[in-house]
């Protein structure tokens, strides 16, 4: 008979294990990334994908108790922190310290006993181990890891984590990630803007920070007046310069906002949600935020993993996604959290001197061109989460949540936003920036063409070249007729025949 795990109909021959038998065992509702089983037949590979189901051979089959699907999750599968503290937490302490004492120096069950407390923060009744060989928590062939790993002494293990037991990112070794890791996008940068003059740099740089800054509202679906752009653009342009804490995200949300009237500028005291409300004002939530009064210490405890994070020199995109993320995950604002969360990408590669200083680096330009695929990146996160948050309508229509949901938004992995980043990242080095740097450079030599040809204010022929431009390579009627019409035919083909010359 098929067996059905979490709304999927388990594939012929196959059995849960690893995670999925854990939480169908312990009766846990957990979101699972990632469904497994295993075969009673041999496959001709070692693992095989099959619709949302991975399916292992069945050489790989182990005994149908906990601590041997314990062992198999964190062996074959890829580990899941918020997994990990729900199974521990429904595990007997008693039994948990037989199993680590049968063999307390296995290296998985020294990773189960470091983890038990390292997510739990409660030493269990076994003693240290003595004087012997230092293994890693986190293959480093499979997982981005710390660069200095804390030693703990207790355990003989290597903590390579990212983070903290407090807020622990996972980010898996994919061949996407170490290629672009080991490319070394930043020296790109400089190669790009090292073929141009510094003045033009520095218009480019003015050009595409106001362009970032528009763009990064018409993410969120807004058109701001143009006095409110500007200073958002200024805000981008001072990225880097201050650290991450809570006034300044406090301090950063009252530039942001225009008008302040009906919501509260810094950290929130209500709960938020995003989606829809139904005719009679009842919330319909497809996210629901980290709980109000969980904001500060969740907040503490990201300032914290930014600098540490900052500290062990990690990759700077790498750096940029975990910090931005997290932020809009925990999503600490009534309204704005995108916008902050774009700009905390910024501040990290500011920060981490990824692109040279007086530089803009246009991310949320390439965001707005795959918008589709960044709001499925954070709503694939977001929606599985949904489940596991008790909540009840407010008469507001806001929403009150009702259970302890803190470590929703301090576990996460975020392969799959690095990837995007990374790619948004390359985009901007290849083309936009490129694209941009070549755009000045024709219109600065298409402008001294008809600056030489003929005699007309700059501002003139800096507007003649736009109409131009815009209108492919031809002065309309009407703006030829409502702007220059002392120009002659001849003087208006000379003056097209330059600029289609210098924009080839």
């Amino acid at each position: 008979m098929s067996l059905a795990f979490k709304n999927e109909i388990l594939p012929d021959y196959c059995k849960l294990i690893g995670y999925s038998w854990l939480l169908n065992h312990l009766s846990l509702n957990v979101p699972l990334r990632a469904l497994c089983c295993v075969s009673e037949k041999r496959l001709a590979v070692q693992k095989i994908q099959k619709n949302q189901w991975l399916i292992f051979d069945a050489q790989l089959s182990v005994e149908e108790d906990l601590y041997s699907n314990l062992e198999f999750a964190l062996k074959h599968e890829t580990i899941d922190m918020l997994v990990l503290k729900f199974i521990f937490k429904s595990l007997s302490k008693d039994d948990i310290v037989k199993y680590i004492q049968i063999n307390p120096k296995r290296i998985l069950s020294k990773k189960i006993w470091f983890l038990y407390e390292f997510l739990l923060e409660e030493q269990l009744p076994v003693e240290d181990l003595p004087v012997g060989k230092y293994d890693d928590l986190l293959d480093s062939r499979k997982y981005i890891v710390k660069n200095n790993p804390i030693k703990s002494q207790r355990h003989k293990l290597n903590n390579n984590l990212l983070g903290t037991s407090k807020i622990c990112p996972i980010i898996t070794k994919t061949e996407k990630l170490q290629d672009y890791i080991e490319r070394d996008l930043s020296s790109d940068i400089s190669a790009v803007i090292g073929k141009v003059s510094k003045p033009l740099v520095r218009r480019a740089a003015s050009f595409l920070l106001l362009s970032d800054s528009r763009a990064s509202f018409e993410i969120e679906g807004e058109r701001p007046t143009k006095t409110r752009i500007e200073n958002w653009g200024k805000i981008i342009n001072e990225a880097g310069k201050t650290p991450l804490s809570i006034d300044e995200i406090q301090r950063l949300h009252a530039i942001l906002l225009e008008d302040s009237r009906f919501m509260k500028i810094g950290i929130r005291e209500e709960e938020v949600f995003l989606g829809d409300r139904d005719r009679e004002n009842y919330p319909l939530p497809e996210f629901i935020g980290a709980k109000s009064k969980d904001l500060n210490s969740l907040l503490q405890d990201w300032i914290e993993l930014d600098t540490l994070l900052s500290s062990d020199e990690l990759d700077p995109i790498l750096h940029a996604v975990i910090i931005a993320f997290s932020f809009v995950y925990i999503h600490p604002l009534e309204d704005g959290n995108g916008r902050i969360h774009r700009y905390l990408i910024h501040n990290v590669l500011a920060q981490r001197n990824f692109y040279p200083k007086g530089m803009i680096f246009p991310i949320s330009n390439v965001i707005l061109e795959t918008i589709e695929k960044y709001r499925e990146i954070l709503v694939s996160h977001t929606t599985p989460l949904i489940d596991l948050i008790e909540w009840e309508a407010t008469p507001s229509g806001n929403v009150k949540i009702l259970n302890d949901t803190e470590d929703l938004y301090r576990f996460f992995n975020c392969t799959v936003s690095c990837e995007f980043i990374y790619e948004s990242v390359e985009k901007t080095i290849k083309e936009t920036l490129p694209q941009e740097l070549k755009y000045l450079n024709s219109f600065d030599k298409a402008f001294k063409d008809i600056h030489d040809f003929i005699e007309m204010p700059d501002n003139k022929i800096k507007s003649l070249i736009t109409f131009i431009l815009q209108n492919d390579g031809k002065l309309s009627k009407n703006k030829q007729e409502k702007y220059y019409d002392k120009l002659t035919k001849d003087e208006i083909e000379n003056i097209e025949y330059m600029i289609e010359e210098r924009f080839v």
